[in-house]
């Protein structure tokens, strides 16, 4: 079985990044979501909404660190 490529490990790092950052609109799609349904129920059933708020908004948050952390980490090739 051949070993990765370069090609392939770039290109698979790049779809990571991308799916991050699809999970990351995602959280802040909900933390909006929920807000609106905060909104159209007359301000009422606060925590409901307040739950899901906070639980999209600790998706974006944990997506766009590891997002940024993977800019960090660029694994070595071993083309030494």
């Amino acid at each position: 079985m051949p070993s990765e490529t370069a090609e392939t490990t770039a290109l698979l790092r790049s779809i990571r990044r991308l799916l991050l950052a699809i999970v990351f609109l995602l959280g802040v799609g909900l933390v909006a979501l929920a807000d609106t349904g905060y909104m159209t129920s007359g301000y009422q059933d606060g925590p409901i909404f307040a739950l899901a708020g906070v639980s999209g908004a600790v998706v974006a948050l944990a997506a766009v660190l590891t997002w940024l952390g993977s800019w960090g980490s660029a694994p070595s090739t071993g083309a030494d």
